[in-house]
């Protein structure tokens, strides 16, 4: 078969059916607002799909009267995270006056894992892809609910974006650390394979962690992002106002543009913010809103924990958008579901240890017994996750694993990077949160899992393995690995909440719509407070395209706000 940019067609076709059928079991953090703010009544049940919740009812205008002080620019953007502050720096750069309000005491920014198509970075390594491959896959894991026009926009733009932030980086300083081959992302053995989307990695310059937020969850990688555009924004002229979240949007009786926002300062004053051009939404999502949750992601409550910076995100720009009469994303909106909460054997948080026990070993149930195949990206894991009585999982593996685990190179972002995570591993194992045992019955003992299914689970495993075929589950045989060497080691694994994907509908110059789908002039939306790309689950196999749709979106209406004509 022929090899087209890095995949071939079979792998594509593998790609798309087993996709197809995930999508029927189904910033980056910034914030803007105060929750549910004084304005709002809260209903801390939730509602169900089909009732009007609370948070969608609007408050009443806050009069002028009220009013402490007006502020003016031709830019107004609410959030300060990758989108905002690429938001920011686009329209700063295209000459306009720009102001940033923002949340929290401090820009938010987690993570590394940047995706673009074509960067020239990408391309120094030899990682062509072909954008409609990355465009179609995207609209297949939505179940094509997306907008295909807004997602083609980020398969054709994200590169030239990419392209922009590399050099704001090196011209601050910043080194590119490393650039993801297609070597580093992909497994020819995956059950669904990886599009190599992943960019660069950056390492910033020294001292440049004195000017960013401490904590963040990333390393030296995501201070290197957030001092770069930080400081971009900054060096052109766009001022950030920390502590004042958006709490309403100026647009009377829902007619015409939007012309401001409404924001309240750390003393409780209201500040109103005049925007010549547009007001650009970069809030982040809703995961810390009990209400919205339950009635846009119900599968919420199933799950373990919530990773988080901060508390932030409360779906203030959804909420603000809908008030002044934007549409939104269909529910139910897809969140991002990863396996990385790791317990311990009682089901409590254990700490974090992504690397070696969310490898595709063997996955037991409550119960001891195997339930699927092992290799699956997140979502997918996490789907089949949540059928299972307790809903978590045991991985269970032995003493082999130095020598085995490399093999399986990268597999649904789950690449094996053991070497410096060695004294974390010990150190989890000597707490007893990753269980070591000598014997099977001294693991299931500890694990509080029935010996008898577990020793029966495990033979049929060390059955499948030596016969090379997953009678079972399907699994490649590349990643059946025996249970039969001392010392035995099992992880107990929940499932995570990292990010909801629902936000405002939008087209593909990142103006907001409203119900019928019109344009609300002076309104615009990036990141994960806009909507129209991702549905059902979030797909990991085209990595980093969440960060990669922050910050190429967030770029777009920086340029899109100041082209429109008012």
């Amino acid at each position: 078969m022929e090899q087209k940019q890095g995949m071939t067609r079979r792998n594509f076709l593998k790609v798309g059916a087993l996709a197809a059928v995930g999508t029927m079991a189904s910033g980056l953090l910034a914030g803007c607002g105060n929750g549910r703010t004084d304005h709002v009544r809260k209903d801390k049940s939730g509602a169900g799909v089909g009732a009007e919740p609370e948070f969608m009812k609007a408050p009443a205008p806050i009069a002028d009267s009220s009013i402490k002080e007006t502020k003016e620019a031709d830019v107004i953007v609410v959030g300060a995270g990758m989108s905002g502050l690429c938001a920011a720096a686009s329209a700063a750069e295209s000459g306009a006056k720009v102001i940033v309000i923002e949340k929290g005491p401090t820009i938010n920014f987690r993570s590394f894992d940047y995706g673009a198509v074509n960067s020239k970075v990408q391309l120094s390594v030899g990682n062509q892809l072909n954008p409609l491959d990355v465009t179609r896959e995207i609209m297949r894991w939505g179940g094509y609910k997306a907008d295909q026009r807004v997602v083609k926009l980020f398969s054709e733009k994200s590169g030239m974006v990419n392209d922009w932030i590399v050099d704001k980086a090196q011209g601050l300083g910043c080194k590119v650390k490393s650039i993801w081959t297609k070597e580093d992302q992909m497994s020819p053995n995956a059950t669904i394979p990886n599009i190599p989307t992943l960019s660069f990695v950056l390492e910033p310059p020294e001292g440049a962690a004195e000017s960013t937020p401490k904590g963040m969850i990333g390393g030296n990688a995501v201070i290197a992002m957030a001092y770069t555009l930080k400081t971009t924004a900054e060096k052109l002229g766009a001022e950030i106002i920390y502590e004042t979240p958006g709490v309403q949007l100026v647009r009377p009786n829902n007619e015409g543009r939007v012309t401001g926002v409404i924001a309240k300062n750390a003393a409780g004053e209201y500040i109103k913010f005049n925007a010549r051009k547009g007001v650009i939404l970069c809030s982040g999502d809703y995961g810390h809103d009990e209400e919205m949750l339950n009635y846009y992601i119900p599968c919420a409550k199933k799950v373990q924990k919530i990773l988080y910076p901060n508390s932030f995100n409360t779906g203030d720009g959804q909420k603000m958008g809908l008030w002044v009469g934007a549409g939104i994303d269909e529910g139910p909106h897809a969140p991002m579901l990863f396996d990385n909460a790791l317990l311990d054997p009682d089901g409590n948080p254990g700490g974090r240890m992504d690397a070696i026990p969310r490898q595709p070993w063997l996955a037991v149930n409550k119960n001891g017994e195997r339930y699927a195949n092992e290799d699956l990206p997140f979502a997918y894991i996490s789907n089949a996750v949540r059928q299972q009585v307790g809903l978590t999982r045991w991985t269970i593996w032995d003493a082999k694993w130095p020598e085995e685990a490399p093999r399986f190179k990268q597999s649904a972002c789950k690449k094996l990077q053991f070497h410096h995570r060695l004294n974390e591993f010990n150190d989890l194992v000597e707490k007893g949160v990753i269980v070591k045992a000598d014997t099977l019955e001294e693991l299931a003992q500890k694990a509080h899992l029935p010996l008898e299914n577990l020793k029966a689970s495990v033979e049929r495993y060390n059955e499948l393995a030596r016969k090379g075929v997953d009678e079972d589950f399907g699994k490649d045989a590349v990643y059946l690995t025996t249970v039969e060497k001392a010392p035995f080691y099992a992880g107990h694994i929940g499932t995570s909440l990292l990010v909801t994907l629902g936000g405002l509908t939008i087209n593909d110059k990142l103006q907001v719509l409203d119900k019928e789908r019109k344009v609300i002039p002076g309104l615009y939306a990036a990141g994960n407070a806009s909507g129209s790309f991702f549905a059902t689950d979030y797909p990991i196999v085209v990595t980093g395209c969440s960060h990669g749709r922050a910050y190429t979106f967030g770029y777009l209406a920086g340029k899109s706000v100041v082209e429109e004509k008012a």
